[in-house]
């Protein structure tokens, strides 16, 4: 179904996010992740002076290094925008990460990791699009070496999606496929 057709409006604020999603030469993966926020107009800020129209007010970027077990071994962020000059020190924590497991409570223990006083809201909000890409990165790796070798290109470790959404719910189409013994 498709959005209705919007009223007369003006853009007014812009905000990016991107990420990306490698395999390294060493069999690790690097996920990636940048968010921006800018406006259409300019404005005066009490720290910056004046801001540019689409001139980011917010921008930082991640890299978590990651096994295939989706185990975090490194982690590192920059602020290359922020509102205040004391925007940067938020991705000083972002080694809190390492150790974690991208998985199911990710963001509870994200948040519990680098969020808060000590953190950066963005960095933080940003690890939830970051696991997203995580998760198709090595699943759509695996699949694509199944594919290689002759063998179906489903994961074989799709526990993890199990009941993730509508989808993957146990008892349809999709879940019979992964996890129910077929009819017999």
């Amino acid at each position: 179904m498709a959005l209705s057709p919007p009223a007369k409006r003006d853009l007014i604020h812009n905000r990016r996010v991107h990420c990306k999603g490698y395999r390294r030469e060493d069999g690790l993966f690097d996920i990636e992740g940048e968010i921006s926020d800018a406006k259409t107009y300019a404005f005066p800020s009490r720290t910056r002076g004046e801001v540019a129209a689409d001139q980011p007010y917010h921008n930082m970027r991640v890299r978590l290094t990651i096994n295939s077990e989706m185990q975090v071994l490194a982690a590192e962020a920059e602020t290359l925008a922020g509102p205040y000059p004391v925007c940067p020190q938020g991705a000083d924590n972002i080694s809190g990460l390492v150790g974690l497991t991208i998985g199911p409570g990710w963001r509870r223990r994200v948040q519990k990791a680098i969020g808060g006083p000590a953190g950066c809201t963005h960095i933080t909000e940003l690890m939830g699009p970051v696991a997203t890409t995580a998760y198709q990165t090595l699943y759509g790796e695996q699949a694509r070496r199944n594919r290689a070798e002759g063998r179906s290109s489903n994961p074989d470790n799709m526990t993890a999606m199990r009941n993730s959404c509508l989808a993957y719910a146990d008892g349809g189409a999709v879940a019979k496929e992964f996890w129910e013994k077929p009819d017999s």
